[in-house]
């Protein structure tokens, strides 16, 4: 019995913790939800979700955000991936070098910086910027409630991922919803 129990202790200490997602490790970008970005990864835009018709979470590296109407229903094959990095809000950011194809069949080279956990959520009514599977987009937490999806949509107005505008009825919604 004693060797059973010295056995229960000791593998938990032996077992490999799992790494924590999201992470950026041997060229693949593992996301919150699982999903991987790769070389050689084709990426489906969907369609820009801010005003103006322009992706909220994708920019040109370093330049100003893609255009939707140029961009949408496209896709980026990934060629590189560089510059991971966390904002001080918790924002994660990865560098895509790649070639996007358009709808008109024409290409050309990209260089872009996408937060890409939030380009695939589904957030407060948003549809996702990127394509995934559905077992990859990352859905607002079960039971949350309503103080949390609030101070979560405030979050994202004082990131900027939210206009004044969309925060207020956003935020009637959820209120509304409950």
């Amino acid at each position: 019995m004693k060797k059973i129990i010295f056995v229960l202790f000791l593998c938990p200490l032996l077992s490999r913790a799992q790494n924590a997602l999201p992470r950026f490790e041997n060229d693949t970008l593992y996301t919150t939800s699982g999903y991987k970005i790769y070389k050689g990864l084709l990426i489906q835009l969907a369609s820009g979700t801010a005003e103006n018709a322009k992706f909220r979470f994708i920019k040109h590296n370093a330049g100003p955000n893609l255009e939707s109407e140029r961009f949408k229903n496209t896709t980026i094959l990934v060629k590189k991936l560089s510059d991971y990095k966390v904002s001080g809000l918790g924002n994660r950011y990865i560098g895509i070098s790649g070639t996007v194809t358009y709808r008109d069949g024409s290409k050309s080279k990209i260089d872009i910086d996408m937060n890409f956990d939030r380009a695939i959520t589904n957030f407060a009514g948003l549809p996702p910027e990127i394509v995934v599977p559905e077992e990859f987009r990352n859905k607002v937490p079960e039971g949350g409630g309503i103080v949390d999806e609030i101070e979560r949509l405030f979050r994202l107005y004082k990131e900027g991922a939210l206009s004044k505008e969309e925060y207020e009825v956003l935020k009637k919604k959820v209120i509304g919803e409950n």
